[in-house]
C-alpha cells in the first residue's frame, strides 16, 4: 500500500512539473507571436516556429525575406511606414541603395526579422586561414559586399558598388595606399570623392563614399555608404614611402577583391525571398582568394614588421 502511494505521489509531482513547463512554453510563444505577428507556431511538439506566408501578387513567400514594391511618390515615407524608421537604413544597405535611388515602382527586398543581424551578413564570422593577418579587407564582386577582419575575426561588413560592365573592377589583391577626406575624381574633376582611400595609384582606383544605385556602377572604384567609408578611412593603414617619396617601403592594409558579378542576371540579393543563401559567401571562395594573394600578403607583413621595429 505504501509503495503504491509513493508512486502515485511521484507521478502527480511529475505531472504538475510538466504542466508548469508547458504553460511557460505557451506563454513565451504567445509573447513571441504578439511581438511579431509575422511568425506562427507550426509544431507544438518541437516548438519550431516558421514565418507566416506572405502573398505578393501571385507569389507566396514563406522565408525570411520578401519583396516590397513602392507605390507612392514618397518612397522614403512609404518604406518607413512599412519597416519602421529605425530599420530603414538596414533595408537600404541590404538592397545596396541610396535614398535617392528609392523611387516609385521600385522593388526592394525586406527581411521579416530585424533582430538577427546574421541573416544580413554575407561573410563568415571567422576565417581561420586569416588568423595570422592583423588587418585584412575582402570585397566580393559577386554579392557586392565587403568584410573587414582582424586576425581572422569579422569586425565590420557592408555593401559596395564596384565597376560597371564597361569599366569593371579587376579582381586581385590591392593595398591601401594614401587617403584624402575629399578628392577629385581622375575621371571627372567635378566628382568629389569623400573619405577616399587609394588602392591603385597609377589607375586612380580607390574606395570612397559615392552614390549607391543598387548595382555595380563605378568607373572601377569601390563605392560605399558614407558610414563605412569613414570607418575604413580611420581603420586601414597607409603605405610607408622612402624619404624621397619615390619607393614603397611598406604596403598598407591588404584588400582582396574577388569573384565576378553577373551583369546579365538580376542582383543576387533579389533572390533572397526564394534562396536565403543567395548572398552568402562560401569558405571555399574566401580560402581561394586568400591563398592566391598569400605571397603578397606575407611580404607586406614582413615589410611593416621591419619598418615599425
Amino acid at each position: 500500500m505504501q509503495r503504491y502511494t509513493t508512486k502515485k505521489i511521484i507521478k502527480l509531482i511529475l505531472l504538475v512539473a510538466l504542466a508548469i513547463f508547458v504553460s511557460k512554453i505557451l506563454l513565451s510563444i504567445r509573447a513571441f507571436i504578439v511581438e511579431d505577428a509575422d511568425f506562427v507556431v507550426v509544431d507544438m511538439a518541437s516548438q519550431k516556429i516558421k514565418p507566416k506566408p506572405i502573398v505578393v501578387g501571385e507569389e507566396v513567400y514563406t522565408g525570411m525575406f520578401y519583396p516590397f514594391t513602392i507605390t507612392t511618390t514618397n518612397p522614403i515615407k512609404e518604406l518607413e511606414a512599412k519597416v519602421g524608421e529605425q530599420n530603414l537604413n538596414t533595408v537600404l544597405i541590404l538592397n545596396r541603395l541610396d535614398n535617392k535611388f528609392l523611387k516609385q515602382n521600385s522593388t526592394v527586398i525586406i527581411p521579416r526579422d530585424f533582430t538577427d543581424m546574421k541573416i544580413f551578413n554575407s561573410f563568415p564570422e571567422n576565417v581561420s586561414i586569416a588568423k595570422d593577418i592583423p588587418k585584412l579587407m575582402l570585397i566580393s564582386q559577386r554579392v557586392q559586399s565587403f568584410a573587414v577582419y582582424e586576425y581572422g575575426q569579422l569586425i565590420r561588413s557592408g555593401a559596395v558598388s564596384t565597376g560597371k560592365q564597361s569599366t569593371p573592377t579587376a579582381s586581385k589583391i590591392y593595398f591601401t595606399n594614401w587617403k584624402g577626406k575629399e578628392v577629385k575624381s581622375s575621371f571627372d574633376d567635378e566628382w568629389i570623392l569623400k573619405w577616399n582611400f587609394n588602392l591603385d595609384n597609377h589607375e586612380g582606383i580607390g574606395m570612397h563614399q559615392y552614390e549607391m544605385p543598387g548595382y555595380p556602377a563605378s568607373h572601377s572604384c569601390i563605392r560605399m555608404f558614407e558610414a563605412d567609408a569613414m570607418w575604413i578611412y580611420d581603420w586601414a593603414d597607409q603605405w610607408i614611402l622612402s624619404p624621397n617619396q619615390q619607393n614603397i617601403v611598406a604596403h598598407g592594409t591588404p584588400v582582396i577583391i574577388f569573384g565576378d558579378y553577373r551583369y546579365d542576371k538580376k542582383a543576387p540579393w533579389k533572390d533572397l525571398p526564394k534562396n536565403e543563401s543567395a548572398i552568402k559567401i562560401s569558405d571555399e571562395e574566401i580560402e581561394t582568394a586568400i591563398n592566391q594573394a598569400r605571397v603578397q600578403i606575407n611580404q607586406s607583413l614582413v615589410e611593416r614588421s621591419t619598418t615599425t621595429q
